[in-house]
C-alpha cells in the first residue's frame, strides 16, 4: 500500500515538475503598445506636408498582413495598435496635423494600463514646423506617461537623422541595412524580437552612439557597392558578439538644415556591463566610415542633363537617367521641368519622362480629350526657386481610367515630337515596374527613361540596362556644398573640407 502511494506522490511529483519547465518555456504574454509616424522631411523644398499627403492606420488595420506582427504573435505579445501614419517624402510637417497624431497617441498611451513594451515604427528623419526635435518630444512625453521600467523598441529608415535627446528614451533601436532598400519587412520584425528578447529576460540594454560628421545623399552611400559595402557586411559579425544585440549604420538625411544631421553609428548592448565593448564597436565602425568619406561617390556616370543625354545616345539599351535635383523619393515637389526642356532642344526620340506634376495641366489634357492636341504651361508651380513654367505642344494619347478619376493616381501622357511625357495630379515617384505597368507602359519598349529619382529603387535596380545620374539642380541637389546650410553642426564634411575628425 505504501509503495503504491509512493509512485502515485512521485507521479505527482514528477508531472508538476515537467507542467513547471514547459510553463517555464514559454514566454508570457506581453502587453506591446505599438505606434508610428513616418515621415522623411526636407527642409529645403517649397512645398509642406499636409494631413491629406499622410495616409493613416490604427487599430487592426495596423497588423493586417503585417510579418512584424504575426512575428510578435509567435512571440507571446498582446498588440494594442494604436496610430501609424505615413507620408511620402516632402517639405516640414505641419504643426497641426502633427500635434493631432501626438494627441491621439498619448490619450491611447494613456488609456492602455500597463505595458511592458512599446514599437515605434519610425523613419528617423521627421521634421515639423514650430519644434526643434518633435520626434524627441513625442518620445519624451510617452517616457513621462509610461515610466522608466517599459521597454520601448524602434525600427527605422537609415537615412534617419536620431538625436541625442531623443536616445535619451528608447531602449532599443534598428535599421535598414540596405540601400537602396530591400529588408524594410526584416528590419521591423527584427526590433519587435529584440524586444521580446529584453522583456521576457528582463534586459536592461544600453545603446552605443557614435555621430560622424558627414553629410552624405542616399546616391553616395549605397550599401551594395564600396566603400559601404564592406562596412555594412560587418554588422551581423559585430551583433553576435557576446552582450551585443544590434548594430545599426545610418547614413543620415543630409537634405535637412538641422544641427542632428549626420551620419551615425549605434551599437545595442544587452546591458550597461557591456558598454565599454558597445562604445569601442562603434567608434571602429565609425572611424572605418571616416577614412572612406573621399570613396562616398556617385556608383552609375553623372553629369549635366546635356551631357547625360548625349552619352544615352552611346548605348543601344534602354537608358534610365535621374532627374537628381528634383527626387520626389527625397522630398522634392516633382514639378521641375528643367529636363523635359533639354530632351526636347536635343530633338531626342522614343523617350519617356515620368514625369511631372501639375494638376492644372492634367485637368487641361482630360478637358481635350484624347487624340486631340493641346498646349500647354507645365512645372514651376511649386518648385518656384529652381523650375520656371514651361511651355509644350503635344497631343494627348493616354487618360486616366475611369477606376483612377479622383484618386491620387490620376495621369495623362502627351506625345511632344516623340517623348511620352506623363503629367500626374499629386506627387508619385516611379520605382517599381507596377507604377508604369498602370499606365500601360513597359519602361524597356524606350531608348529613354526618365525618372524623378536619384539612385534607382530595386525592381528599377535589377532590370535597368543602363542608369545615368543627370546633376540637375534642385531641392534634393547632390552637391551638398551648393545648398544654403545655416543650422548644421560645423564643421562637417563635405562643407568643410579640411576638418579633420576621430572617433575617439
Amino acid at each position: 500500500m505504501k509503495q503504491g502511494v509512493t509512485r502515485i506522490l512521485i507521479f505527482i511529483c514528477g508531472m508538476f515538475f515537467l507542467v513547471s519547465c514547459v510553463n517555464r518555456s514559454r514566454p508570457t504574454t506581453k502587453k506591446v503598445l505599438t505606434l508610428g509616424i513616418r515621415h522623411e522631411s526636407n527642409t529645403f523644398s517649397t512645398l509642406p506636408t499636409k494631413e491629406s499627403d499622410f495616409k493613416v492606420l490604427r487599430d487592426k488595420d495596423v497588423l493586417k498582413d503585417e510579418p512584424w506582427a504575426e512575428a510578435g504573435k509567435d512571440l507571446g505579445m498582446e498588440f494594442i495598435p494604436t496610430l501609424h501614419a505615413y507620408a511620402w517624402p516632402g517639405g516640414v510637417v505641419e504643426k497641426r496635423i502633427f500635434d493631432s497624431f501626438k494627441s491621439e497617441i498619448l490619450e491611447r498611451i494613456r488609456k492602455a494600463g500597463s505595458l511592458d513594451g512599446i514599437y515605434m515604427d519610425m523613419h528617423g528623419a521627421l521634421h515639423v514646423e514650430g519644434y526643434e526635435d518633435a520626434q524627441a518630444e513625442l518620445i519624451r512625453e510617452i517616457r513621462e506617461i509610461v515610466g522608466n521600467d517599459v521597454l520601448i523598441s524602434g525600427s527605422f529608415d537609415l537615412h534617419g537623422n536620431l538625436s541625442k535627446d531623443f536616445l535619451k528614451h528608447i531602449n532599443l533601436l534598428t535599421a535598414y541595412r540596405t540601400a537602396p532598400h530591400r529588408d524594410g519587412t526584416e528590419t521591423k520584425v527584427r526590433a519587435i524580437r529584440m524586444l521580446s528578447e529584453a522583456m521576457n529576460k528582463r534586459l536592461k540594454p544600453y545603446i552605443a552612439s557614435v555621430e560622424i560628421p558627414i553629410l552624405v545623399p542616399g546616391e553616395m552611400s549605397i550599401t551594395e557597392v564600396e566603400p559601404l559595402k564592406s562596412i555594412y557586411s560587418q554588422i551581423p559579425e559585430v551583433s553576435g558578439k557576446e552582450g551585443l544585440m544590434d548594430v545599426s549604420i545610418f547614413a543620415g538625411y543630409c537634405w535637412a538644415d538641422l544641427n542632428r544631421s549626420a551620419m551615425r553609428v549605434f551599437v545595442v548592448a544587452s546591458d550597461k556591463k557591456f558598454a565599454d565593448k558597445a562604445n569601442r564597436e562603434a567608434a571602429l565602425l565609425a572611424q572605418q566610415i571616416w577614412e572612406k568619406r573621399e570613396s562616398l561617390i556617385l556608383d552609375v556616370p553623372s553629369g549635366s542633363i546635356d551631357e547625360m543625354i548625349v552619352k544615352a545616345s552611346e548605348y543601344d539599351n534602354t537608358v534610365f537617367i535621374s532627374d537628381s535635383g528634383d527626387n520626389t523619393t527625397a522630398g522634392a515637389p516633382g514639378d521641375n521641368p528643367q529636363v523635359l526642356e533639354a530632351l526636347i532642344r536635343h530633338n531626342v526620340k522614343n523617350t519617356l519622362f515620368a514625369g511631372i506634376v501639375d494638376e492644372e495641366a492634367l485637368k487641361q489634357c482630360k478637358n481635350t480629350g484624347i487624340n486631340n492636341e493641346i498646349d500647354l504651361v507645365v512645372g514651376g508651380k511649386v518648385d518656384n526657386v529652381f523650375g520656371k513654367p514651361f511651355a509644350i505642344k503635344g497631343k494627348v494619347i493616354y487618360l486616366p481610367s475611369d477606376s483612377l478619376i479622383g484618386t491620387n493616381h490620376e495621369s495623362a501622357i502627351l506625345d511632344v515630337n516623340g517623348i511620352k511625357v506623363v503629367i500626374m495630379n499629386s506627387r508619385r515617384s516611379f520605382v517599381t515596374l507596377r507604377d508604369f505597368e498602370e499606365l500601360d507602359i513597359n519602361p524597356l519598349d524606350f531608348n529613354i527613361v526618365v525618372v524623378k529619382l536619384g539612385y534607382l529603387y530595386p525592381e528599377l535596380r535589377d532590370i535597368a540596362p543602363v542608369h545615368l545620374i543627370a546633376l540637375t539642380s534642385g531641392f534634393c541637389n547632390l552637391d551638398m556644398r551648393t545648398l544654403p546650410f545655416k543650422r548644421v553642426t560645423r564643421p562637417v564634411y563635405p562643407l568643410d573640407l579640411d576638418m579633420t575628425w576621430q572617433s575617439q
